[in-house]
């Protein structure tokens, strides 16, 4: 209730309030899934963002109170932002607008209000910001860190044929620097990493085009998810 009393106040401080963003609490937008031609299609449609009225739009919406300032969480309770690709923040957020990301409403709710109150070009702007800002790895850098699994290794460079697993390489490249509408993933807080990858397996998330992550990650084992999350929040993005 104190967040979504803190959210009404900023939305209305900042010019943002949209009535209808803000009723029918609970109920989901309809939207139909992405295809490859629409997505593209309305990513190129989108305004050409910059970073610094994203930065903008990163104050007035206090999105650092759980993003921290530059996009680096400062929780194990959300993810980072920065260093992120353009294309997937603003895919993210448009999901979000539309009901496409809605995998679980409770901790969900102020990120479906925010994004419903934003404009296309203050989406691009959030974007280009956080994209600006440098990635960096979760906790402390210079902490001694264990020899990576070589089955950890495998299923990153190689994937599991026998489970159809693709490589994690092969979408969100060789240090998880993401492309396109592809995530970056190095530095990311594990836990969030981990229920991200829980959402795919049970089925809560369903905004992957193609069901892409659905499939690749339907075999994977706890320990598994646990590993790879570990894995890239530690893992020196080189871009």
């Amino acid at each position: 209730m104190l967040k979504q009393t803190l959210l009404a106040s900023v939305l209305i401080s900042s010019g943002l309030f949209n009535s209808a963003a803000m009723a029918g609490h609970g109920e989901k937008p309809h939207a139909h899934p992405w295809s490859n031609f629409a997505l593209e299609n309305t990513l190129k449609a989108m305004p050409a963002g910059d970073a610094i009225r994203g930065k903008e739009v990163h104050n007035q919406m206090m999105c650092s109170s759980c993003h921290g300032e530059h996009g680096e969480s400062p929780s194990r309770n959300y993810a980072s932002l920065n260093g992120q690709t353009v294309a997937y923040t603003t895919k993210m957020m448009l999901d979000y607008q539309d009901g496409r990301r809605w995998e679980n409403f409770g901790q969900a709710e102020i990120m479906v209000k925010i994004a419903q109150a934003l404009t296309p070009q203050q989406i691009s702007d959030v974007a280009e910001f956080y994209a600006a800002n440098p990635a960096t790895v979760w906790g402390d850098a210079n902490a001694k860190t264990e020899p990576v699994d070589m089955h950890i290794d495998k299923l990153v460079r190689k994937g599991d044929a026998s489970r159809m697993i693709t490589p994690c390489a092969s979408c969100h490249g060789a240090h998880g620097e993401g492309i396109g509408i592809t995530p970056a993933i190095s530095g990311q807080v594990p836990e969030y990493f981990v229920r991200t990858m829980q959402a795919y397996q049970d089925q809560q998330r369903h905004n992957d085009v193609n069901k892409g992550m659905s499939q690749f990650t339907h075999d994977l084992t706890d320990a598994e998810v646990q590993a790879l999350a570990l894995y890239y929040a530690t893992l020196v993005r080189t871009r």
